[in-house]
């Protein structure tokens, strides 16, 4: 018992403000990006350097994966990464999230945020129903980071279940299985105001009309006439 508590008290704990639990997505942050937000953070404290690749085990992802949400959030202005000389004289990588901090105080100055209506969840039975197909279409379980996806795609992106579904039929016949693919799909739909399963299918019908065309024309398309006889009947030259 004494080795456990030791062990409890050895891993530390990582001390994490209200504030950003309860509105990091107002604040426009992904689920997956406060993920790593929590694992970087973990290590801070600590003292030591974040192990990437432990913390893609921790979540469990890939490295690349890690990285690139790392990436989003320095592009987002949540984080700043810059050199720093250490003890050794050494230039080491530093995770600086004062432009979090930053961006926490500047939505304390703005109280209305606290008062708007809570946004209402997908319908229970409506996201079950679509963690199935996915893990059905997928053909394996999801891992955390691919349900903090969905989660994002439902409560900060607002897609409707019935469209991500639609995304992922369409994923699965192109034969990619790649979140990252739905993903590019459900952008391309919003960025093309098609926002309504009605809409979608729609547009998919035209565009699978608009690329059987081509092939039915030429089908359809007049041949040039060529005259067909047996050798014997071709016309003789005349003998000199």
């Amino acid at each position: 018992m004494v080795d456990v508590l030791s062990k409890y008290l050895q891993a530390g704990q990582t001390t994490v403000s209200n504030l950003l639990l309860h509105h990091y997505h107002d604040l426009g942050m992904s689920t997956s990006e406060l993920m790593v937000y929590l694992e970087l953070k973990s290590y801070l404290d600590m003292g030591q350097l974040p192990n990437i690749k432990q913390i893609a085990t921790h979540l469990g992802t890939e490295t690349s994966q890690v990285y690139e949400l790392i990436h989003e959030l320095v592009s987002h202005h949540f984080l700043a990464q810059r050199l720093q000389k250490n003890a050794a004289g050494q230039e080491a990588e530093v995770y600086d999230f004062s432009p979090l901090h930053a961006r926490l105080l500047q939505y304390l100055e703005q109280p209305d945020h606290f008062n708007a209506t809570p946004e209402q969840p997908a319908p229970q039975d409506a996201k079950e129903r679509l963690f199935k197909q996915l893990e059905s279409g997928f053909g394996r379980l999801l891992s955390p980071m691919e349900i903090n996806l969905v989660n994002d795609w439902l409560t900060k992106d607002h897609y409707e279940p019935a469209i991500i579904e639609l995304a992922l039929r369409e994923t699965v016949l192109n034969g990619k299985f790649s979140f990252r693919y739905m993903d590019r799909i459900l952008m391309n739909w919003r960025h093309r105001k098609l926002t309504t399963v009605a809409a979608i299918e729609a547009d998919l019908r035209r565009f699978a009309e608009q690329k059987a065309a081509p092939s039915a024309a030429e089908s359809s398309a007049p041949t040039p006439h060529i005259p067909i006889f047996k050798l014997a009947d071709q016309p003789r030259e005349p003998k000199a």
